[in-house]
């Protein structure tokens, strides 16, 4: 198993902007962090490190979600910090359990293992390898090595401990897509647990570059509804295309993170069956 501090690590450079950062980023291989405003577009403006958004049917922060990684936090006799979701907590929060695995040999049935086990299934890989692979195509050579080596350290991490036998919580019971012509199907396409996907600012306004359109500042619901607005066809012709790319992904994770990813998949293909009908009834 990795150091723990190479999880404490990534979970610093998930974090604003300090001095120390540079040699952590040092130590791990990475170019040198990020400056305030480029941690402000990739970690604030474009892809929260937080669970919730992207495990919450709103797509929203706190909520159920939130209240389930605070629970885990409760189970394991812990105060959950102020953002227990977020994802330097819970990186830290896996290093520590990892620490108490290795020096209390004689704790009963593996008890730190088995914690560890669920955190790793139930709170990170849910999320976080998806995360990672969006993170990878914000500008800036710090921000794509950084998830890339996330990425890279967690889905190594499901290879050395097996996933437990029933599925994440998260993923249970999560609703699909409205019909398109419902008033919250704009806000349920831009849930990923929902639509299995993740789809950022950055990626709306490629959308309208790439269809001609004017893209709009503003919230990533008023922006999608300003290009489907604009034309309604092109836009669901590019939102096919991500889901697409999106489903590939998916794919190519079924062999490391079984059910996790058969979720994805399964809620990415169906986004992309709307989104293929759709043009036709216009």
């Amino acid at each position: 198993m990795p150091s723990p501090e190479l999880f404490r690590a990534l979970g610093a450079l998930c974090e604003p902007p300090e001095p120390a950062h540079a040699r952590l980023a040092a130590a791990l291989g990475l170019p040198p962090p990020a400056d305030a405003a480029s941690y402000t577009d990739a970690f604030v403006f474009q892809l929260m490190p937080y669970a919730a958004p992207y495990l919450s049917p709103d797509g929203m922060l706190g909520g159920e979600a939130g209240d389930r990684v605070a629970g885990f936090w409760r189970a394991l006799q812990l105060t959950p910090p102020g953002d227990p979701d977020h994802l330097a907590a819970l990186l830290g929060l896996y290093a520590a359990l990892a620490e108490r695995e290795t020096a209390e040999h004689r704790a009963p049935a593996g008890v730190w293992r088995e914690a560890r086990r669920a955190l790793l299934w139930e709170h990170l890989l849910t999320w976080a390898p998806l995360y990672a692979q969006a993170m990878t195509a914000i500008r800036g050579r710090f921000h794509s090595a950084w998830a890339s080596l996330l990425r890279e350290t967690l889905l190594a991490q499901a290879h050395t401990l097996a996933p437990p036998p029933t599925p994440p919580l998260h993923l249970r019971d999560v609703p699909g897509l409205p019909d398109p012509g419902s008033a919250g199907f704009i806000r349920a396409l831009l849930a990923p647990a929902r639509s299995g996907l993740l789809i950022t600012r950055s990626d709306l306004a490629a959308a309208a570059t790439a269809t001609g359109l004017a893209a709009r500042a503003g919230g990533r619901a008023f922006m999608l509804g300003a290009v489907i607005d604009q034309d309604q066809a092109a836009t669901f012709g590019w939102l096919a295309q991500r889901a697409a790319w999106w489903a590939g992904q998916h794919q190519a994770s079924i062999p490391t993170l079984g059910r996790i990813a058969q979720h994805w998949l399964g809620r990415a293909r169906a986004s992309l069956r709307a989104f293929e009908q759709i043009p036709q009834h216009t």
